[in-house]
């Protein structure tokens, strides 16, 4: 019989350290439940969550778990805690999107949960986010502004907000969050987390609020890479019900090099002038990573490398009809409801899309088909994988009310293209600076490649954490 301890007692919430827990019965899976209320509760910022399941229920399912299993084989997450982002559903608890006139308790919980369910998770609750998930800040919700853990002076990211601070503040094991346009990579980054972006079509969205169809992907964010893939392997699957699951995934000229001196890993990174816009920390440390990449982990740097296609693609999510798409997946609830009880940030936003005739709308899908092909050739003939800063800066929450809207896109220099372009990507802490206060604050980077070489681009971001 495992030994009931108090929450002090479990020092990582990380899957293997569970796990090697439960297998050793040195703590239970009802332990673990009630150390994370335990830590829920004590945790300052109450802002992180839009709705926690009740412990009793929590604890109930816990043992219930303990008494399925005894004796028996146990599930892969078996007793691990997770957050889910309140734009997807968990049947019997609501579904907000951070907007209190859209709410709607889910009658269906989305695939993705589901199978992380079945595997033997433990749901706590739905994590806040910027509302409709529009947003890079995580200060556009009516729930609250989720604080940054390094100090609660500067933002948290978003919109995956209150995800990535449920991780980062250890209150769960990983959260299954969204990213349309580095919704998941930069409140990662932001809070010295792992952020997976998936490639588009492997992981269903049945069940998640669309905000961008064409670009929308369920994500993961852990402390590590190894936790997050072990999410990521459970939860990915073709679903016949999402319109746009994939049969099967593109077949790449070029095989993902050995990384030896014969077969070299190439690297490009962003132009010079797009570097520019770096914080001096910001740009010191990602000189340190590129150093590291070909220094310590024997990457290759392309002298040939062409940016351009990716800062292009990168202008278009708000600066092209794509930003109609937000208005068309909330269409109902905007004829039905107007624009009154938005944010002011996303009614702005919301109301740019109607300007688009469908003429631009075709013009745009046919600039944005061009640039993709001029990316795969940059893969195809001088990179394997992309190498950027995740963000270019950390602002304070007082500086985003000062310049909502333009500090708010800055945050997305390095992260916007990814989505339109179909890659996949894994943003990695790479590194810390100080802020004014003498505090420590996280700095990461993200690692892109094409469609499908998901596997081959996430063991790289693990080797890159133990090398950076």
């Amino acid at each position: 019989m495992a030994v009931a301890l108090s929450h002090r007692r479990i020092e990582s919430l990380g899957v293997e350290s569970l796990q090697d827990g439960y297998e050793r019965q040195t703590i239970s899976p009802v332990d673990v439940v009630h150390a994370v209320y335990d830590r829920i509760d004590e945790y300052a910022d109450k802002a992180v969550w839009i709705t926690v399941a009740p412990r009793a229920g929590a604890v109930a399912y816990a043992q219930h778990l303990v008494t399925q299993f005894e004796g028996k084989p146990r599930p892969p997450l078996y007793g691990v805690p997770f957050s889910v982002k309140d734009n997807i559903d968990v049947a019997a608890y609501p579904t907000t999107v951070a907007c209190p006139g859209l709410a709607y308790t889910a009658t269906h919980t989305a695939p993705v949960v589901q199978r992380l369910l079945d595997a033997g998770a433990i749901f706590i609750g739905k994590t806040n986010l910027d509302q409709f998930a529009t947003g890079l800040v995580g200060h556009r919700s009516p729930f609250g502004t989720p604080r940054c853990v390094y100090d609660p002076d500067y933002i948290s990211g978003g919109s995956s907000s209150g995800s990535a601070v449920s991780v980062a503040a250890n209150l769960v094991t990983f959260t299954v969050a969204t990213d349309t346009g580095g919704s998941g990579r930069i409140p990662a980054a932001l809070n010295g987390v792992v952020g997976l972006k998936p490639t588009h079509g492997t992981l269903s969205t049945v069940g998640v609020v669309p905000a961008v169809r064409t670009a929308d992907c369920v994500a993961v964010i852990a402390k590590s890479v190894e936790d997050a893939k072990v999410a990521w392997r459970i939860m990915k699957g073709y679903d016949a019900e999402d319109i746009y699951a994939r049969h099967t995934l593109p077949v790449w000229p070029r095989l993902w090099p050995r990384g030896s001196a014969d077969d070299p890993l190439r690297f490009g990174v962003p132009s010079s002038d797009e570097l520019s816009k770096l914080s001096p920390a910001y740009s010191h440390l990602f000189d340190n990573v590129l150093d590291g990449l070909t220094k310590s982990m024997h990457l290759q740097k392309s002298s040939s490398f062409d940016y351009s296609p990716f800062a292009a693609a990168n202008d278009m999510l708000f600066h092209s009809s794509v930003v109609a798409q937000r208005l068309a997946s909330f269409n109902e609830y905007t004829v039905q409801h107007g624009f009154d009880d938005l944010h002011p940030v996303v009614r702005d936003i919301f109301s740019s899309g109607a300007d688009y005739s469908a003429k631009r709308a075709y013009a745009d899908i046919f600039t944005l088909r061009a640039l993709k092909r001029a990316a795969e050739v940059q893969f195809r003939d001088n990179i394997d994988v992309l190498v950027v800063p995740s963000t270019v800066h950390h602002f304070t929450v007082a500086e985003i009310e000062e310049e909502p809207v333009e500090r708010n896109n800055v945050l997305g220099t390095f992260a916007y293209f990814v989505n339109l372009l179909d890659l996949c990507a894994v943003a990695v802490p790479a590194g810390v600076w100080r802020n004014e206060k003498g505090l420590v604050m996280p700095f990461g980077v993200t690692l892109i490649a094409q469609a499908g070489r998901d596997e081959d681009v996430f063991e790289l971001g693990r080797r890159a954490m133990e090398f950076i």
